[in-house]
């Protein structure tokens, strides 16, 4: 007794705690906080110009601009994990896949070699493409990274959403719920219908034998 429920415990928790709608928040969330990764300050550097020296910022959308792309693309997916069927939704895991690697390349990229994104910015604000000094790196694109290699997590998630059993609630409310009364009623009342038909036919009154 002790031992098959033990074995059916594991099996209720897990049904209980992989839902869609637990998957798509989750989703949601990721892609919500990629997107505030990325007007976060990710770099910056000062820059000599002719009256005083200045520095110069860049925000995660300016020092990888995919990163916004992306984080827009993981809400989607969340929103098509929340309406979508089983291939849908499979489909939806591939994409949070390679939207967590695209995440976490871009993060690390501008990590290894910030200078060229920081020279641009420079030469919008000074007209010289140049910096007067070292570039530091805040700690928003290390954490975009680890958020990178999340969202690519989150697809064991999705590929645990129970689509099947609720396709059958969905079928079992069109299909199989009333339908079969309202046929019944339907088919008596024609019955009726023709009866009436044939009693009027033999100069009966239907209403008389309703009666009786």
């Amino acid at each position: 007794m002790s031992s098959s429920a033990g074995s059916g415990s594991p099996g209720g928790r897990h049904g209980r705690g992989v839902t869609r709608g637990r998957a798509v928040v989750v989703v949601l969330l990721l892609g919500v906080l990629g997107f505030g990764l990325s007007a976060l300050p990710w770099a910056g550097a000062p820059v000599a110009t002719v009256l005083a020296e200045q520095s110069v910022r860049l925000s995660g959308a300016e020092a990888a601009p995919v990163t916004t792309a992306a984080s827009l693309a993981v809400l989607a997916t969340g929103l098509a994990v929340a309406i979508g069927g089983r291939w849908v939704t499979r489909l939806c895991a591939l994409a949070l896949v390679a939207l967590g690697v695209l995440l976490a390349a871009s993060a690390v990229g501008f990590v290894l070699d910030p200078g060229p994104r920081l020279l641009a910015a420079a030469a919008e604000l000074t007209g010289v493409r140049e910096i007067a000094g070292d570039p530091v790196v805040t700690a928003w694109p290390y954490v975009t990274a680890a958020l990178g290699l999340l969202v690519a997590a989150s697809a064991v998630l999705v590929l645990r959403v129970p689509t099947a059993t609720a396709a059958g609630r969905r079928y079992e409310r069109a299909g199989t719920g009333p339908a079969p009364d309202a046929g019944t009623d339907d088919r008596d009342d024609r019955v009726r219908a023709m009866d009436d038909w044939d009693a009027l036919g033999r100069g009966e009154d239907p209403s008389a034998s309703d009666q009786r």
